[in-house]
């Protein structure tokens, strides 16, 4: 029997290192962990987001709802101006907080889709050992994403991170950036 926890292996780049199935498998699913976790976060996130948004909008029209019921004044005119503005406000935050969905649906996809191809190689011993396969394995996984927070998850993960670390360096990552009203495109 062959022994499959460590085959020693030369890099793309000409240095040996130690090279296993097993690493790579860990490495795998701990950035299906991360995945996750950073989905759930997110979404989290835009719940409340939305929820305090819905919330906002429902006052705004219960005051717009008395402003209209009394005499229209100029100064009742201004007010009405100034919260259909706040309730606009309002609405662009919950449609940026509802891109969630969106991410959320296309990282569990590439979760999906990462699992499946790993269960794949994993059937068969003799790819076990074949370094090639592994590494086609994570460029595909690589080449399936599409938002920077993956690649960077990726990378994280690839580097030797936990889920956990990478988790808090992409939140720490995030935390400095001053982007949170930008809408990702994907």
């Amino acid at each position: 029997m062959t022994d499959l926890s460590n085959t020693n292996q030369v890099s793309t780049d000409g240095e040996s290192r130690d090279w296993c199935f097993r690493s790579q498998t860990a490495n795998l699913l701990a950035l299906s962990i991360a995945q996750i976790h950073m989905s759930l976060t997110e979404g989290d996130n835009s719940i409340d987001t939305l929820t305090q948004s819905f919330q906002d909008l429902a006052h705004f029209c219960m005051k717009v709802e008395n402003l209209a019921k009394t005499e229209v004044k100029e100064e009742s005119s201004q007010e009405i101006v100034n919260v259909a503005s706040d309730m606009s406000t309002q609405i662009n935050g919950a449609i940026m907080a509802f891109q969630f969905y969106d991410r959320l649906c296309q990282r569990m996809s590439h979760v999906a889709t990462s699992l499946d191809k790993l269960s794949e190689l994993l059937k068969e011993e003799a790819h076990l050992e074949q370094q090639e396969g592994w590494q086609d394995l994570r460029e595909q996984i690589k080449q399936q994403y599409t938002m920077k927070a993956e690649h960077q998850m990726y990378e994280l993960i690839m580097q030797g991170c936990s889920p956990e670390e990478a988790l808090a360096k992409h939140k720490d990552a995030m935390n400095s950036q001053d982007d949170e009203n930008d809408i990702e495109l994907f």
